[in-house]
């Protein structure tokens, strides 16, 4: 686990894209306090990387990483967790080794076998590999989007990095030339999913895609690896098989995710995937396995005490400590130093003190997410697929029969969704912590959507199934970006690394096969998971309602963090300058405030927009400019 950055210039490389290579390098110290190196080839790239040892802890390790002839330089973040195989088969081709770390197998991966190399990486990455012979570079993500990697581009130059801060900061970037379509989306969502960037030519690369520059081209997008799609009914996987499958599965993938040569924990909370993974943990582990939990003040959110009886059923050795209000308003500066993008999710909060936690005593560990999204965890779920009748009304009637039913209890009327123009605007409306109301009043001229964000497009009214499947492929493509970019950042904020064994490609191929039927029981989901966590401990003390890894934002926006919002969005025009409207954001405040309407995520939204641009939207310090 590492961090990794660079440059691709068209005119030649020059002293300050060397010296920018290193302050680069400087702002992502945190992800790699162990070593640090840069390398260039006197012509047109120039690489930098920070290093977390994990495997091989020797020098040997050392990157940037570069062939015997110098003809190929990889920067290589994240693990490769099949890495001793390949090594093998390399090995039997006459490839010869000098170390023992998958960062090496995967240079000579590449070298041998080029672009093809990248289907046969079972892990979480995110590299850079430069072509000397055609001075080409190439930037890969693995399949899933565990491990960042963002860029900008101008016909001059090309810059990449883990963080997004280092696209931006850099002295080419016009940072004042803000994409108000990505704007919008943030703000919607909180956070921005696949290729998107706040700053004019800036953005990600999406999971599972390769983008490929020569000096003073335009960056070519590739898939490398088939997007996630279910199998077709008849090839599924019978019911009184998949809970034996996906158990073995889970149990294989922890035992694989354990490769290190430092001490494995992991990340505990009250609920099914952390505990089964957790468990398979322990299962193949010699002595207690450090396990971390972070507690609240609000009873409806906190997990301690599900998380302890966890702790004492599976023999492990629990970790504890709570936030509160004030111990929110402590955390708001780490919030907005790890957050190098633009970020709305308010769950940093525990993230980052439970990173903080387990950094104290371990360099690894090992979390349950994914899980709510392979296997159809999430309520939302249900609730949607349940409503989707009323769609095929047209919205006239819908909107009737909803006006006609509010006397009714709430089990005998359709959801509020179901005033919607369609299902996907629904969906995107249940992932929006800004809505068009909100714009309406606060923010009435901003641009809309991104063109070509088709995420949420949904026509007409598939089938059950058909539903269930497109909600599925939605939260990976969407939601679950959000939850890695979290875990990325408030883990790589204090040095840990976070494996992810539900999201290894094995569980991601086998739940293509898997049907929703069998992992939905009502508005309960995960059946698989929670079948094979009940082989593990007993089923009564598995929680059914789904409480999510969360903090009271509502009330601490109200009281605790309250100072914060009225300094940072109300006492000044806030970011982007002239984007909304001041005196109508102070009356919408006060709607939550006063208790009137829960408007924490919008709130929240914009706040944390405002403590990322005054914190990271600034030049790049470089020698004698003073700290960053």
């Amino acid at each position: 686990m590492c961090g990794i950055t660079g440059v691709l210039v068209r005119d030649g490389l020059s002293d300050a894209d060397r010296a920018e290579v290193e302050a680069l390098c400087d702002l992502m110290a945190r992800r790699g306090p162990d070593d640090s190196g840069t390398w260039d080839d006197g012509v047109a790239c120039a690489l930098g990387f920070r290093r977390l040892s994990i495997i091989d802890l020797s020098p040997l390790g050392h990157q940037p990483m570069v062939t015997e002839d110098g003809g190929h330089a990889l920067v290589f973040n994240g693990e490769v967790y099949n890495f001793r195989e390949l090594r093998r088969e390399l090995e039997s081709a006459g490839v010869r080794f000098v170390s023992t770390s998958d960062s090496e197998v995967v240079l000579r991966s590449l070298a041998t076998w080029g672009r093809s190399a990248l289907d046969r990486f079972n892990g979480m990455f995110a590299l850079a590999w430069y072509q000397r012979a055609t001075a080409t570079l190439t930037l890969a993500r693995d399949p899933v989007g565990i491990k960042p990697l963002s860029w900008w581009w101008s016909p001059e130059a090309f810059v990449f990095g883990s963080q997004y801060d280092q696209v931006v900061r850099h002295r080419r970037c016009d940072r004042s030339a803000v994409d108000r379509s990505a704007l919008h989306l943030y703000l919607r969502l909180g956070y921005l999913p696949g290729r998107y960037g706040l700053i004019e030519h800036t953005g990600q690369v999406p999971a599972g895609h390769t983008l490929e520059i020569r000096p003073g081209g335009t960056p070519e997008l590739r898939r490398f690896r088939p997007a996630f799609r279910p199998a077709d009914p008849a090839d599924r996987l019978r019911s009184d098989e998949v809970v034996d499958r996906v158990a073995e599965a889970v149990a294989r993938a922890v035992d694989r995710q354990r490769v290190s040569d430092v001490e494995v924990g992991a990340f505990l909370s009250g609920g099914v995937d952390s505990p089964l993974v957790t468990a398979c943990l322990q299962e193949v582990t010699d002595h207690p396995v450090p396990a971390f939990t972070i507690g609240t003040d609000d009873p409806a959110s906190d997990e301690t005490e599900a998380a302890a009886e966890y702790a004492r059923l599976l023999g492990v050795d629990p970790h504890v400590r709570r936030i509160d209000g004030a111990g929110a308003l402590a955390l708001v500066d780490d919030v907005a130093a790890a957050n190098t993008e633009p970020f709305g999710d308010y769950s940093s909060f525990p993230t980052l003190l439970v990173s903080r936690l387990a950094a104290e005593s371990v360099k690894t560990v090992q979390s349950g997410d994914g899980g709510d999204e392979l296997f159809w965890g999430y309520p939302r779920f249900t609730k949607v697929a349940d409503a989707a009748r009323w769609f095929r009304w047209p919205r006239s009637l819908r909107t009737l029969a909803y006006g006609a039913t509010k006397p009714l209890p709430a089990s005998r009327r359709p959801a509020r969704g179901v005033l919607f123009p369609t299902l996907g605007d629904w969906y995107l409306d249940a992932h929006s912590g800004l809505r068009e109301r909100d714009f309406r009043v606060i923010a009435p001229g901003l641009a809309d959507l991104p063109g070509d964000l088709a995420d949420f497009d949904l026509a007409g009214v598939p089938d059950r199934d058909g539903l269930l499947q497109w909600m599925r492929r939605n939260e990976l493509d969407v939601h679950l970006q959000m939850v890695l970019q979290k875990v990325d950042r408030a883990a790589m904020f204090h040095s840990l690394e976070v494996r992810v064994p539900l999201l290894d490609l094995e569980l991601l191929d086998l739940a293509e096969r898997v049907d929703p039927t069998d992992c939905l029981s009502g508005s309960t989901g995960k059946l698989p998971l929670r079948g094979a966590l009940a082989r593990r401990v007993p089923p009564e003390s598995i929680p059914v309602p789904k409480k999510g890894f969360t903090v009271p934002m509502a009330s601490w926006l109200r009281q605790d963090l309250r100072p914060l919002v009225e300094e940072l969005l109300l006492d000044r025009d806030p970011f982007p300058a002239g984007v909304f409207d001041r005196s109508a954001l102070r009356s919408w405040f006060e709607d939550h405030r006063s208790g009137r309407l829960d408007l924490h995520r919008g709130v929240w939204n914009l706040l944390a927009l405002q403590l990322w641009a005054d914190r990271h939207l600034r030049p790049l310090p470089t020698a004698g400019s003073g700290h960053a």
